[in-house]
């Protein structure tokens, strides 16, 4: 969908993994895509959430002051 696949960077981004074109079978590297982008929106909660835990996440804005 879009255009914005043919933007030198993004192209590149998408060559360096590997999921530049639509794949075969078609939409195959955009389902790869997704799961790359999903593992790391849950690596995030999971490093959020073993902070908030550990108590972690409140003493290093304190320490930071943000």
């Amino acid at each position: 969908m879009g255009g914005g696949t043919k933007l030198p960077t993004q192209a590149e981004a998408l060559d360096v993994l590997g999921l530049a074109g639509g794949g075969d079978p078609p939409g195959s590297n955009a389902d790869a895509l997704a799961e790359i982008i999903a593992t790391g929106a849950l690596a995030g909660e999971l490093s959020l959430l073993a902070a908030l835990a550990s108590r972690h996440l409140s003493s290093a804005h304190e320490e930071l002051g943000r």
